[in-house]
């Protein structure tokens, strides 16, 4: 038995008759005709019948028919999964993003990447900036896609990694509106301004560690009274639409809300944190496809 037989089988049970079929198959008419006697002498009964009107299958042939299909059917899955594992080694790309990045900025990015390099397939894994970069380093990934400030600590930034900056970003201070445009909230400036209840990134975030390097800068933080902490952009964001206090958040998260009137900003521009957003990867990613992209981005 071999598989061409059965792929020849099948092609004659779609063609009107064995000519056809083995042009079909790009084979002589003759070598076609040998390789159906060959599968009918290996199954032991007639498989097909001439008539008036061209070729029919016998019931056995029907019945091989179906079994035949099958077969293939499997063999192609089969080959397609064999050779997946050297696809993805070729053409995945592996991503980690900061949670509010993979939602805000990441989409954005994908689409402009497919737009400079060659097909690719992208997994996106969200975590925190020090377990990105851990990734980074012990190559779980090939990017990294992170906010960055000079208050960060930068074990991605050495010689065996490189960063583009792919876009800017800002924390501003928001609130929810208490009339168009005017914040219920307000940040505090002096001694004498009255505390506010505040909305706090967990200390864990890399945008915490931002926002505390500027803090006793920018606002009197003694008046800012920490009602909820969390170490999900997203929630913050949802409680400062709620009323339930001020927070700094993301230009690339809030933007909608500032411009729709659901959110009012807390201050005005002097208050803002500028962040670069960048994308790492190791030197030494021997991948082609991350090559290509990098390439691109340039």
């Amino acid at each position: 038995m071999q598989i061409k037989w059965l792929e020849d089988f099948v092609a004659l049970a779609k063609s009107p008759s064995l000519v056809h079929a083995a042009h079909e198959r790009n084979v002589t008419h003759p070598a076609f005709g040998r390789r159906i006697r060959a599968l009918e002498s290996w199954a032991g009964v007639p498989l097909i019948e001439r008539g008036p009107n061209g070729i029919a299958l016998t019931a056995a042939g029907r019945t091989l028919l179906a079994s035949a299909s099958e077969v293939l059917d499997i063999l192609r899955e089969t080959h397609k999964t064999l050779q997946l594992p050297g696809y993805e080694r070729l053409h995945k790309v592996r991503f980690a993003a900061g949670r509010t990045l993979s939602h805000s900025v990441l989409p954005r990015l994908l689409t402009r990447l497919r737009g400079v390099a060659p097909a690719f397939q992208s997994q996106v894994t969200t975590t925190s900036l020090q377990y990105g970069i851990e990734m980074l380093m012990d190559e779980e990934v090939d990017f990294l896609l992170c906010h960055t400030h000079e208050s960060l600590p930068g074990k991605a930034d050495s010689k065996d990694y490189m960063h583009l900056v792919v876009g800017r970003d800002k924390l501003v201070a928001v609130s929810a509106p208490l009339s168009t445009r005017h914040p219920r909230y307000r940040v505090p400036r002096t001694a004498a301004d009255t505390a506010v209840p505040f909305l706090d990134f967990a200390s864990s975030m890399s945008l915490g560690l931002i926002l505390r390097s500027r803090l006793y800068t920018i606002c009197t933080a003694d008046k800012l009274n920490v009602v909820y902490e969390s170490d999900l952009s997203e929630a913050i964001r949802a409680m400062v639409l709620e009323g339930a206090g001020l927070a700094w958040l993301p230009l690339s998260l809030v933007r909608g809300d500032l411009e729709q009137g659901n959110m009012a900003r807390a201050d005005s521009t002097a208050t803002d944190i500028d962040m670069d957003i960048c994308l790492y990867r190791s030197r030494h990613n021997p991948k082609p496809i991350v090559r290509s992209i990098w390439t691109g981005l340039q």
